[in-house]
């Protein structure tokens, strides 16, 4: 009988092969384990890997929306609670003129004239609020401030154009009639608000665009998510705040200083409404973008799914072939010291 014989260096070597092949195993199965997925997509998926990263590219683009919606979410939310601000000092004001209107007195023409202050001060203030370094008010031009208050020189304009209309019709300011009073603010005044057109000067007070910021919040949806200060509520509250302020405390007939009164009082309503419409136009943009948040978080959930069908691994089985593998090194580190410890000294 022959027998052949067998190199402990063969069976070490073997052994060594086994152990670094064990070993990227374990490294690849431990990482699936962990994380749930293959750890080499293109390897596990073969052809699927493309409609993988097409699942994958679908969901960041969702993300990217949400992210999108987010910010401007934050941005009407501030809005929002700034307009409330401004409608609440408006609808203040109005009240304020309603119970002194007729009152002559120095004290019932100072508090008006402190109120329309605040009112002004509440205006510039709140319209000039700020979300993440953006003025939300100013439209596309969000890096500049929108509203400056211009009271002072609007004030000295209103009177010197008071002057030149009484001058006009002859009479002096003091004997000015509610009707005359009326026509002057209507036709001289009230164009001064206006957003644009001849007499305008509220570019004096306002910097902002008139154009809104719009955001996709949807494959399909694009909708204004601001609103600016050009609209009709926040001039004519600085309308309503400046004709107090210049005519109120003129040495005026009770009919005149009752045409002022009711004509800031008008003012201050339009203010109210036109702030209102704003947020409610603000509102709708809100429920559309909440909406379309709750349809792409569908949608990625659906995807989301399908990846996981794609890419998952059982962690059960993963985990199992960790321990299998941890056992095959085990042994095989074994094998390797036995063959190590092996020399013909043992045995002469």
């Amino acid at each position: 009988m022959k027998l052949s014989s067998i190199s402990s260096s063969a069976i070490q070597n073997a052994m060594r092969l086994t152990i670094r092949q064990s070993q990227n195993d374990m490294t690849q199965a431990s990482l699936e384990a962990t994380t749930g997925v293959y750890a080499d997509i293109g390897v596990s998926l073969g052809g699927k890997t493309a409609q993988s990263i097409d699942l994958t590219r679908e969901t960041s683009r969702i993300d990217a929306i949400l992210g999108s919606n987010s910010v401007a979410e934050g941005r009407m939310t501030a809005s929002q609670d700034a307009l409330s601000n401004m409608s609440t000092a408006a609808q203040d004001f109005m009240n304020q003129l309603i119970a002194l209107r007729g009152n002559k007195d120095s004290t019932s023409a100072a508090l008006t004239q402190q109120k329309a202050t605040d009112s002004l001060s509440s205006l510039i203030g709140a319209g000039n609020t700020m979300v993440n370094g953006q003025y939300i008010f100013a439209g596309t031009n969000t890096d500049v401030q929108p509203l400056t208050d211009n009271s002072t020189t609007a004030t000295t304009d209103i009177q010197t154009a008071l002057t030149a209309y009484s001058t006009g019709l002859g009479v002096p300011t003091s004997q000015l009639t509610g009707a005359q009073m009326t026509t002057f603010i209507t036709t001289k005044v009230e164009p001064m608000f206006a957003a644009s057109g001849a007499g305008s000067k509220w570019n004096q007070w306002s910097a902002a665009s008139s154009q809104n910021l719009t955001s996709r919040i949807s494959n399909s949806e694009v909708v204004d998510t601001s609103t600016n200060a050009n609209g009709p509520g926040m001039r004519y509250l600085a309308l309503a705040a400046t004709v107090t302020t210049a005519l109120s405390g003129l040495p005026l007939s009770s009919d005149a200083a009752n045409a002022v009164t009711d004509q800031a009082t008008s003012y201050a309503r339009q203010a109210v409404d036109g702030l209102n419409e704003q947020a409610s136009q603000l509102g709708l943009s809100q429920s559309r973008a909440t909406k379309a948040d709750d349809a792409l978080n569908a949608q990625k959930n659906i995807f989301n799914n399908s990846i996981v069908d794609l890419q998952g691994v059982d962690p059960y089985e993963a985990s199992t072939k960790v321990n299998s593998l941890e056992t095959q090194l085990q042994t095989a580190y074994t094998i390797v010291s036995k063959i190590q410890q092996l020399s013909l000294v043992n045995y002469l």
